[in-house]
């Protein structure tokens, strides 16, 4: 069972790949697979603002695990989750199994 904290930085997560996903759907039809797209950093901080190059086919790789987020390097949160790869723009993280109810509704 997660903890509050864990909870909350989960849902900041899914807020902003909920706006990166929107994102991607205005921008897909007019972008080519390999162009990088600026989405916003989908760390945990609430109060981010950062932007995260990642080429789009990247991008989609990333969503295709429901856990997987990218965010911009040392936005990555060691004690609540994993860097599972590592590009010189971004860094995709991933959320334990445990706060993948949360994940779910986004």
């Amino acid at each position: 069972m997660p903890d509050a904290r864990a909870e909350r930085i989960a849902e900041n997560e899914a807020r902003f790949r909920d706006i990166n996903e929107r994102l991607r759907g205005d921008l897909q039809p007019v972008m080519g697979e390999g162009e990088a797209v600026r989405f916003v950093c989908e760390c945990g901080n609430a109060s981010c603002r950062e932007g995260v190059a990642v080429p789009l086919s990247e991008y989609l790789a990333v969503r295709r695990h429901r856990r997987r987020f990218a965010v911009v390097p040392g936005h990555e949160i060691a004690d609540l989750e994993a860097v599972v790869e590592r590009h010189d723009e971004y860094l995709v993280i991933e959320k334990p199994a445990d706060v993948e109810h949360i994940l779910e509704r986004s």
